[in-house]
């Protein structure tokens, strides 16, 4: 705004202003230690507590990445909107919630390369420096990570240079996980081996969380050798990780996370607000009939049912059934931890890893120690085709309402128009796997080029 009322002024230099007393230029900021740290927990703050609808229920990286997908795709739905745009898959490029999901996750990148440019040129210790550029390359990655499975091709902003960015044109897919995979390799190697540098709360990325999310990447690659090598890395860790009952995965304390976001400074996780019931007992956003009527029952055996069930789902007085993976949506209660990765999607991700490279019986194990933990029987290892339709049923109820998993399972493995479309009907076309790319940005940056359909 200072550069603009300049210019149309006519004004030929710039008035120098010293620095305002509590703020720091961003050579002091990367030249002592505690406010080089306080930029990476900034950073993580700032993506998850940054809101698109100006209330806490409309978290970014804390409902919009979750409930946004899910009901774009078949698990969730707004009974009070019937003519909700991502239910009905109607978007429109000036839509809210495109604009909401795009301008943060490129907020986050921002910070992270500020974070990279600052460290990379600092004096600070090198285990210091390590640990805090290893994490802002994860946030980059899984920030251009969720941008593609929303968007698809996407602008690759790795520098901070506001002038050069303005202008820069959608990078193809594969580039960008390219860029991905190359910050999460190098995070494996930058990143501390344990939960040391968040005091043994999960809530920042260590080595693990690069590997479990490298080992995501690839299998959206088809990298189906490598993702299997990952994901082995973070099961064979039993030190570390583990599965624990099912009532118990969200807790904070949760043996099985890799990831998760901090909640404390509300004290509860901003997804639990958005799904639980509202004071007069029913659920905004419930779960669709077809997601419960996709959970494994036994006519013929009353007692068998699928475990995840009972412990993750409930009925309103109203006959909707609602997601209660979180249950705590009181401030303050600090309970639990909205969990980003974690170790039973490992699992899967090599279950299907070796489904894909024809080794039938491990990927039948694999799929074995979910459903064994849901109380349920064997899926036999019988042909390839079959196992990846059983893997895409567990990733179906093991990771529902959890970080678009659904949406993006069903586009990367081309099944989405043959699910959707006998759901949605005449709200589905084909185009609609893709968000459009938001109108402003279009408007702004005559490079970018709007997806088909929009």
């Amino acid at each position: 705004m200072v550069l603009t009322g300049v210019t149309l002024s006519g004004c030929e230099k710039l008035i120098e202003v010293d620095v305002p007393v509590n703020q720091l230029t961003s050579d002091a900021i990367y030249a002592d230690s505690v406010t080089a740290q306080a930029t990476v927990n900034g950073m993580y703050s700032v993506m998850y507590n940054t809101t698109g609808g100006g209330t806490v229920t409309a978290s970014t990286f804390g409902t919009f990445v979750i409930n946004c997908p899910a009901r774009s795709a078949d698990e969730s739905y707004w009974p009070n909107f019937p003519n909700d745009e991502l239910v009905n898959n109607s978007l429109i490029p000036s839509s809210a919630n495109v604009t909401t999901l795009w301008n943060n996750s490129y907020l986050s990148i921002y910070q992270a390369n500020k974070i990279i440019e600052g460290m990379e040129a600092s004096g600070l210790s090198a285990t210091l420096k390590k640990q805090l550029i290893g994490e802002a390359k994860f946030i980059r990655a899984y920030c251009y990570y969720t941008l593609v499975n929303f968007f698809g091709d996407v602008p690759l902003i790795t520098k901070t240079d506001v002038q050069s960015n303005l202008s820069i044109g959608r990078s193809p897919v594969n580039e960008v996980y390219a860029q991905a995979i190359s910050d999460l390799k190098e995070a494996q190697g930058l990143l501390a081996p344990d939960y040391s540098w968040s005091a043994g709360l999960r809530t920042r990325a260590n080595r693990w969380a690069a590997t479990a999310l490298l080992a995501r990447v690839y299998l959206y690659q088809k990298e189906y050798a490598l993702a299997e090598t990952e994901a082995s890395k973070v099961i064979a860790n039993q030190a570390t990780f583990s599965l624990p009952a099912l009532s118990q995965v969200f807790l904070k304390a949760s043996q099985e996370t890799i990831w998760a976001f901090n909640t404390n400074q509300f004290g509860y996780p901003f997804i639990a607000r958005a799904l639980l019931p509202s004071s007069n007992g029913e659920p905004s956003q419930p779960l669709t009939p077809n997601l419960v009527a996709a959970f494994e029952r036994d006519a013929l055996r009353p007692d068998y049912e699928d475990d995840r069930y009972a412990a993750w789902v409930k009925t309103s007085p109203g006959g909707r059934a609602y997601s209660v993976k979180y249950i705590s949506n009181a401030a303050g209660v600090n309970t639990e931890f909205a969990v980003v990765l974690r170790l039973a999607e490992q699992y899967l991700i090599r279950a299907e890893a070796r489904a894909q490279q024809n080794n039938l019986s491990g990927a039948a194990t694999d799929i074995n120690v979910i459903r064994t933990r849901a109380g349920l029987r064997n899926t036999p290892a019988s042909t390839k085709d079959a196992l990846l339709l059983a893997i895409e049923h567990e990733r179906q109820i093991e990771l529902n309402m959890e970080y678009g998993h659904r949406w993006f399972d069903l586009k990367r493995t081309g099944r989405a128009t043959v699910v959707l479309s006998p759901i949605k009907g005449a709200n589905w076309q084909e185009t609609d796997v893709l968000y459009p790319i938001p109108e402003a940005q279009i408007t702004n940056n005559t490079n970018l080029r709007q997806n088909p359909g929009y």
